[in-house]
């Protein structure tokens, strides 16, 4: 029989996911926001965000070490 380790005490995720996915969350929430007040719908502004999330988090992973 397997002794199981406890694992209460160990992250759901790294310190550095956390702060790449939080800031990529910011940007496209402020993409989004600004997208909106342009004049244009809900639709583009969502496409906007997720351009905006994606770029975020491909640029944030390689200058955070």
């Amino acid at each position: 029989m397997t002794v199981r380790s406890d694992r209460t005490q160990e992250p759901l995720v790294s310190l550095r996911s956390a702060v790449i996915l939080i800031l990529a969350a910011q940007v496209a929430a402020l993409a989004a926001v600004l997208t909106v007040l342009t004049g244009t719908g809900w639709p583009t502004a969502a496409l906007g965000a997720g351009a905006a999330f994606a770029g975020t988090v491909a640029f944030a992973r390689s200058v955070i070490g």
